[in-house]
């Protein structure tokens, strides 16, 4: 029984973390962005009326698509082998290509 409470708590926690760790890799990149002056954004926005609404959608656009970019590959990176994860279900059958072969018909012509 405590075995099956402390599983989901730290699938919580690794997913907390990811999600701070892809929201920190987005700022440090639109800072990135703001700090090289790439296509003169920073010139722009410097002048602009609107700095702060500006601001906020590149930070938080950049943050949240980093977020989930790491949140979505910690997912797709958890253990599939049934000695290291007790979850349910079976493995999906993996299919691979048929070959045949066919026989090549002369030109007409």
């Amino acid at each position: 029984m405590q075995q099956s409470r402390t599983k989901p708590n730290r699938l919580v926690r690794m997913m907390i973390l990811n999600w701070a760790f892809g929201w920190a890799v987005g700022f440090i990149c639109a800072a990135g962005v703001l700090a090289s002056n790439v296509g003169h954004i920073w010139d722009m926005v410097s002048k602009s009326d609107s700095m702060g609404l500006f601001l906020v959608l590149l930070f938080g656009s950049f943050g949240v698509t980093f977020a989930g970019v790491v949140a979505a590959t910690a997912i797709m990176l958890l253990p599939t082998d049934e000695q290291d994860w007790r979850g349910g279900g079976t493995r999906a059958p993996i299919l691979l290509p048929a070959y045949a072969f066919a026989r090549i018909r002369r030109t007409r012509g």
